[in-house]
């Protein structure tokens, strides 16, 4: 009869298999019962039983500022410390040659110079993270950095190999709103109240300028001005438009891939807009064909607001016409005159002084009498340092309300 086996126990030349939580040897097989594995954070030896662990000790007291110039310096190199100057505007260096800054609106020359490789460095960080790449295919490059400034660099084959350009804007003179365009007389009270009030009645307004004349500045103070029941879809070439709106929706440009595909034009974005049922439609910059969407857009009902480069408030009319010729052979300029005149409500001409940004005219698009030449109609004018009210009112009863006299 064989030897009868006692069960739960271990037959003689077999190794029972460990249970768990069972130690065997050094190695234990599962965690135990009731014990728990301390964390990285706890004291786990030096300290007496029941001991609070220990403290940290708190960095070394410095700065927020010196900090972040610090950070920035390490990666933007000597761009680090201008970006954090509040009285820098614009930032210009040309090739790591020659670097120049503008500071309350007057251009100046610093020592800095460094090498191509340096400012080549400096170029990809400052697009790191911006979705944007600068290589051969594309050499010429927009962004928007972290802080809202924009920066437009150019490289091979574009300029010389030795040449790499870099450009940033800062908007360190960005107004909360309208009332603060008054304190800095860059408005009067009674053309900020006209400008208010055609933001409330939903008016079409076309913000024009050189370059750095505070176009983009305004645009976000009439953008506060919009009423809260209000849909905006804004289209921009790199992100510049600043206005906390509870209903918006912001899109930019986006450029081709490396297979030469995936390009997002701004036209793309204004007919898209259609498609998102604006009540008011904002284009960042108008320089090209996208100026006949927009004028579709706008006669299909919605208002605008857009931005152009221009010399005065009448020849942004004319420059949008000649925008929208660019958009193909069968457009015919008497029909792109008539829409211009009939969707466009105010033209705002700004001026950079000495002095500061301030609105040069306000002009108003009455009915045409003239197909061939743009009839506007002057609601202010500066004369010499004050922007007067010329004594004309608009025929439309969206601007009745307005106070003139202020």
């Amino acid at each position: 009869m064989g030897r009868s086996r006692t069960p739960g126990r271990p037959q003689p030349g077999r190794r029972r298999p460990p249970r768990r939580g069972e130690r065997r040897g050094p190695t234990l097989v599962g965690p135990r019962p009731g014990r728990r594995r301390p964390r990285p954070s706890e004291d786990q030896g030096g300290g007496a039983v029941g001991s609070s662990p220990r403290p940290t000790a708190p960095p070394p007291p410095r700065s927020d500022r010196s900090h972040l110039v610090t950070l920035l310096t390490e990666r933007y190199g000597f761009v680090g410390e201008l970006l954090q100057d509040p009285s820098v505007e614009e930032i210009i260096v040309l090739g790591g040659r020659r670097t120049f800054v503008v500071r309350n609106g007057t251009k100046e020359l610093l020592p800095e110079v460094v090498d191509a490789k340096a400012l080549r460095r400096i170029a990809d960080q400052l697009l790191a993270g911006t979705g944007r790449r600068l290589d051969l295919a594309s050499p010429i490059v927009s962004a928007r950095l972290p802080d809202g400034s924009r920066v437009h660099i150019t490289g091979p084959p574009v300029t010389r190999d030795d040449r790499l350009n870099i450009q940033i804007r800062k908007f360190v003179l960005a107004a909360s709103g309208l009332a603060e365009l008054v304190e800095r007389e860059t408005l009067t009270p009674a053309a900020a109240d006209l400008l208010a009030t055609a933001m409330r009645r939903d008016a079409t307004i076309l913000v024009a300028g050189a370059p750095g004349a505070g176009k983009t500045t305004l645009v976000n103070c009439l953008l506060r001005e919009v009423p809260p029941d209000r849909r905006v879809v804004t289209c921009e070439e790199v992100f510049e438009i600043d206005a906390d709106l509870p209903d918006m929706t912001q899109m930019q440009t986006r450029e081709a891939g490396l297979d030469g595909t995936g390009a997002i034009t701004l036209r793309d974005l204004v007919r898209e807009a259609l498609r998102q049922r604006p009540d008011r439609i904002v284009i960042g910059e108008v320089r090209g064909p996208e100026a006949l969407d927009m004028l579709m857009a706008l006669n299909a009902g919605c208002s605008g607001l857009a931005t152009l480069h221009a010399n005065s408030a009448r020849d942004a009319l004319d420059k949008l016409v000649s925008y929208c010729v660019l958009a193909g052979e069968n457009v015919a300029i008497p029909f792109v005159r008539a829409t211009v005149a009939s969707v466009t409500d105010l033209v705002v001409f700004l001026r950079r002084t000495p002095e500061g940004r301030r609105v040069d005219e306000i002009g108003f698009v009455p009915r045409q009498l003239d197909h061939d030449v743009f009839t506007l109609e002057p609601l202010f004018v500066r004369d010499g340092h004050r922007l007067e009210w010329t004594g004309l009112r608009p025929d439309d009863p969206r601007f009745a309300a307005v106070r003139w006299d202020r």
